[in-house]
């Protein structure tokens, strides 16, 4: 089977367009996680990559095959090394910015799948691409799938993509200090700052969507040292979105709603809480990250997030959002001395909280 698999990787490079979509049409069949050859086909990365890429520029019908191929071997950590080539991921980069580009969304998946490798996350946090018809002039890769992203939704951008994929990117990449910086710091080409871009969608119907959104929000909050600009509504103003989807119809005391952010105010008997216990989870973490910090919990204190945890709590199933609540509101409520005051001498330390 080896040799007959050889034969048809061959095939890929065939001058002839008609005779390329049939051979990787035909290798789509062997590309299929925990198939018999499976490995064999993981085993050739390095004859694959680059032609599958190419092949993902042409026919709707072989590019929709190319990608496939690519989303499966790349569950494979293996594969996914080759993409910590510029060029390779540059391309990848090409089809999800392209506005007419059938494949783009498996693209963003497909980038979804590598950037679970660091020197992946590294590279794509400096790589540099050319200009993309409809959306930021910036030549950095991050703006250009930043902005996609947000001018993406509901096929707004192109037709035959959501985006929603690029939030577990973005997820991915905020585990590191350079990802983290980069959604905290002004863009050059708008001035602004990337994570207020990304945050609105933390309510966002598509669970890929507002997911990856959660978990790029904890994310920026392992930052100590940013935890005032977080939380600043003249900055970026994050509190808003980690604590809307925790809130439900609950009815708060009016000196307690009176402090609370204006966007949770008045939120109506209709409003439904985050459903999905895993995000619960996480936009909690987001929360005792803020409390490693003596600025953070001030903040929350003066923003009641106190009553909305306490309500939250008279509802909850999940064992590990009442654990998370619970410490939440320990370190809310207790007492601070001169020492969890200073700099330094934090309550709690944020490398207990796992990042995502």
């Amino acid at each position: 089977m080896a040799e007959q698999l050889d034969e048809l990787i061959e095939f890929l490079n065939s001058s002839r367009p008609d005779v390329r979509e049939l051979a990787v049409s035909y290798l789509s069949g062997f590309s299929s996680p925990g198939s018999e050859n499976f490995q064999n086909l993981v085993s050739r990365a390095d004859k694959l990559v680059q032609r599958l890429l190419v092949i993902s520029h042409e026919t709707p019908v072989a590019a929709n095959s190319a990608m496939s191929i690519l989303i499966n071997m790349t569950t494979d950590t293996s594969t996914c090394k080759h993409f910590a080539d510029e060029d390779h991921l540059s391309m990848v980069i090409r089809l999800i910015v392209n506005p007419t580009c059938i494949v783009a969304d498996l693209a963003a998946m497909l980038l979804s799948n590598v950037t679970k490798l660091e020197p992946i996350c590294r590279v794509l946090s400096l790589l540099k691409v050319g200009p993309a018809e409809g959306i930021c002039n910036s030549p950095l890769a991050l703006d250009q799938l930043t902005d996609v992203f947000v001018k993406g939704m509901d096929k707004k951008y192109n037709k035959n993509a959501r985006f929603g994929y690029l939030a577990s990117v973005f997820a991915d990449i905020t585990n590191y200090p350079y990802g983290r910086r980069y959604f905290l710091e002004r863009t050059a080409y708008d001035g602004k700052l990337p994570i207020t871009k990304i945050m609105v969608f933390s309510e966002y119907p598509e669970l890929i969507r507002r997911g990856g959104v959660d978990s790029t929000m904890k994310n920026v909050c392992f930052d100590k040292e940013k935890h005032r600009e977080i939380l600043d509504p003249k900055e970026t103003n994050l509190l808003p979105y980690i604590i809307l989807p925790l809130c439900g119809p609950e009815e708060y005391e009016i000196e307690d709603m009176e402090h609370m952010p204006e966007e949770v105010q008045f939120l109506g008997d209709d409003k439904k809480r985050e459903p999905d216990p895993k995000l619960r989870a996480t936009l909690l973490e987001a929360i005792n990250l803020l409390c490693t910090t003596y600025d953070g919990r001030e903040v929350l204190r003066t923003k009641k997030v106190y009553p909305i945890l306490r309500e939250m709590h008279k509802i909850e199933t999940d064992e590990t959002c009442q654990d998370l609540g619970y410490r939440a509101v320990q370190l809310l409520l207790g007492e601070e001395s001169k020492e969890t005051k200073e700099d330094g001498n934090d309550k709690i330390d944020a490398d207990t909280f796992e990042e995502i």
